[in-house]
């Protein structure tokens, strides 16, 4: 399970949701897919893979959110967003991907 926080312009966290990512060895490359999203990386090292995963999910997220309502999206996805309360000190605005607990 992975925690994405997305933030408004203003840089402030005004919601949350929680993304799926599995990872298996197949054939030597490493494979990691976002279960809900279906978006998915491949790289030498789990460890590597997590990375390119994350990253593929946060550039995915952003450039949605360019085009279309992002929450509608994830909706679509069967993504359940909760929204939270503002962020004390504002930061860059846009999703932001968390660790993955794998």
């Amino acid at each position: 399970m992975v925690t994405v926080i997305h933030r408004t312009i203003h840089g402030l966290a005004d919601f949350v949701v929680v993304l799926t990512f599995d990872f298996y060895e197949e054939r030597g490359p490493w494979v990691g897919v976002c279960l809900e999203l279906g978006t998915s990386a491949f790289s030498d090292s789990l460890e590597q893979v997590r990375e390119e995963l994350r990253d593929a999910v946060e550039l995915q997220l952003n450039e949605v959110e360019r085009f279309c309502d992002v929450r509608d999206y994830l909706e679509e996805n069967h993504v359940h967003v909760v929204p939270i309360e503002a962020a004390a000190s504002p930061e860059e605005a846009g999703f932001v991907v968390g660790a993955t607990g794998v």
